[in-house]
């Protein structure tokens, strides 16, 4: 049963319950164009690969639509190695082109070794940190070396909810809303499909779908913040259902869009608060202190 709705399903109605409700957002929210080469960010994990699936089935009634998986290789031996191949392999199935970009190429030098050569505490920065703001630079990169028009991520409500608790509890209200299209020159908009979607129904859909999705956790997950906003946030809404989704309409019922006042970066020319952005900001002093040539895009 669907706590929150009260809803019962079998199998096949609840995936093609999921599905609709997708469908459903991406009309609302105008998240994608019936035109547009989308980019869809895929670890491995059962959120992507369920993303990937659904929007597969989806832009298939879309003929001049395309689809490309592109992941992001952050450098950590071993765990991210079996999310790559199973990224790969399912990809292959559904007959979409799938492409690899690493922070060793992006950036000089991957998470674990920036973790072991004591470049992190010369940052003065957690691995969830760097990886957080080099995930989102690469896949900006990445989008444009693959000619996307959008990038579409695996956000689910769960995680929506918990970063804007997060940007809360840091101090700032939330400016704009998470995965809804946005963009302006040189920038490629990034959306949320699954942004309606409680994470608990994608586990489901990824196992009613037969998804070989990894399940190990990523080995930092316990050093992040956000794991604690998670944790949280997760009992409380199996003890009361349907939160979730009255935090969401609470809090981007009181957003006001804050499109004028990022600047472009001064090295990459993306968004940004800043002169220079936090993701280039940190390439450039860790080049420095590993004394590495400066990358060129």
């Amino acid at each position: 049963m669907q706590e929150w709705s009260g809803t019962r399903f079998c199998a096949s109605c609840f995936v093609e319950s999921v599905e609709k409700r997708v469908r459903k957002t991406i009309s609302r929210y105008g998240l994608l164009r019936e035109d547009d080469r989308i980019a869809v960010a895929v670890s491995g994990g059962k959120d992507s690969l369920a993303l990937l699936r659904i929007l597969w089935k989806i832009e298939r009634d879309f003929p001049n639509a395309e689809i490309v998986a592109v992941s992001v290789d952050e450098g950590i031996p071993g765990y991210r190695d079996e999310a790559l191949e199973l990224a790969s392999t399912y990809s292959r199935k559904l007959g979409v082109k799938h492409v690899v970009y690493s922070f060793k190429d992006l950036f000089g030098v991957g998470l674990v070794e920036a973790d072991r050569n004591g470049l992190l505490d010369r940052l003065r920065i957690g691995p969830c940190t760097l990886c957080g703001v080099w995930r989102r630079k690469a896949l900006s990169i990445a989008a444009k070396k693959v000619g996307a028009t959008v990038v579409a991520t695996a956000h689910t409500l769960d995680d929506i909810v918990q970063t804007y608790i997060m940007d809360m509890l840091r101090g700032s209200f939330p400016q704009n809303l998470i995965g809804v299209r946005r963009g302006g020159d040189g920038v490629v908009p990034r959306v949320a499909p699954l942004r309606l979607i409680p994470e608990k129904e994608v586990v489901l859909y990824a196992y009613l779908t037969a998804i070989p999705f990894q399940q190990t956790p990523c080995p930092n997950a316990e050093r992040a913040q956000r794991d604690l906003v998670r944790n949280f946030l997760t009992i409380f809404d199996d003890r009361y259902p349907g939160s979730l989704f009255a935090a969401l309409h609470a809090i981007e019922s009181q957003i006001r869009d804050n499109k004028g006042q990022a600047n472009p970066c001064e090295v990459c020319g993306e968004p940004t608060s800043r002169k220079i952005c936090r993701a280039c900001e940190l390439e450039i002093e860790s080049r420095r202190l590993m004394k590495l040539e400066p990358a060129l895009f």
